[in-house]
């Protein structure tokens, strides 16, 4: 079963709505581990983490350095 790793709403002040920068920590393919950091998301100045929510196989849908917003599906850890 594949859980989607998605870019949580909480990151963003509540009126705020543009894209942040996404930086990956692992590789495509990787082995993570749940509550592993696996991206780093730049919001509004601050560098906040991004936390495997299982363990399994990372495949990434977002290119590294790509503008992704709220609730955006950003990879799947089969």
């Amino acid at each position: 079963m594949a859980t989607d790793v998605t870019i949580p709403d909480d990151l963003w002040e509540e009126d705020s709505e543009t894209g942040s920068s996404l930086m990956w920590l692992h590789d495509d393919g990787a082995w993570v581990t749940q509550g592993q950091v696996i991206a780093e998301v730049l919001v509004e100045k601050v560098t906040l983490e991004l936390e495997a929510p299982a363990s399994g196989t990372l495949r990434i849908h977002a290119q590294p350095e790509s503008v992704v917003n709220r609730g955006d599906v950003v990879a799947v850890i089969e």
